[in-house]
């Protein structure tokens, strides 16, 4: 099942639906794989073509259908980034699937550090999120702040922030609602807040953001505007 195989454009046969069903039962239950990424999302492109869609062949493999999407995200990879999941430089799903969320011309940054050892899943999760709350920061300056955090064992939350905002009543407006004693740090630069906090005060946001319905960077961006005051 190893190897290249053809990519005819019109619908595959049952002969070659079967071989890219065994292909995917035998390389998407297990941490060991023999093929690649990028040759798992080749076998999913054929399935789907076969079957008819990703749900049908999510019944057939025995996976949930957003766990063979995330598999799929390769072909979203840029040329350079999916030949380092080619040559298995980079071969976690997580990790392929979260570079599929940034921009072209900045996976390939974050993708080599990941294939040199410099930054892993947890860091290239740490860079998307960062990334989406600083769309406007250079991608070398989010992998550098992503860095400097990695030891902090506590919860770190980026989040937009107005010009020129006062870092004190941030200060004060986050502490009515998560406790002034957790909150280890907050910086802001570049119209980007950067929270600290401990472990209550990461529990307490969790607890408070479910009980507003929010994500817990909604719910830091409404307290910093000022809108959110505990209940």
């Amino acid at each position: 099942m190893g190897g290249s195989h053809s990519r005819d454009p019109g619908k595959p046969g049952q002969r070659e639906v079967a071989e890219a069903l065994g292909a995917l039962i035998a390389n998407t239950k297990r941490v060991r794989r023999k093929l690649s990424l990028v040759e798992v999302a080749q076998w999913i492109d054929t399935a789907c073509r076969g079957l008819g869609g990703l749900r049908a062949v999510a019944e057939r493999v025995g996976l949930s259908k957003e766990m063979l999407r995330q598999f799929a995200t390769v072909n979203a990879l840029s040329p350079k980034v999916k030949k380092l999941v080619a040559e298995r430089k980079i071969d976690r799903v997580d990790v392929a699937h979260r570079l599929s969320k940034l921009p072209p011309l900045e996976q390939y940054q974050v993708a080599r550090l990941v294939a040199a050892g410099d930054l892993d899943s947890d860091d290239v999760r740490a860079v998307v999120t960062l990334r989406r709350s600083a769309p406007d920061i250079d991608i070398r300056q989010v992998i550098d702040r992503v860095r400097s955090s990695r030891n902090i064992r506590e919860y770190v939350a980026y989040f937009p922030v107005p010009p020129a905002s006062n870092v004190q009543l941030l200060r004060s407006r986050i502490a009515r609602v998560l406790g002034k004693d957790n909150i280890r740090s907050l910086t802001v630069q570049e119209a980007l807040g950067t929270l600290v906090l401990t472990a209550e005060g990461s529990k307490r946001l969790a607890e408070t953001a479910r009980g507003h319905g929010l994500t817990k960077r909604k719910l830091i961006g409404k307290i910093a505007d000022g809108e959110q005051s505990r209940k």
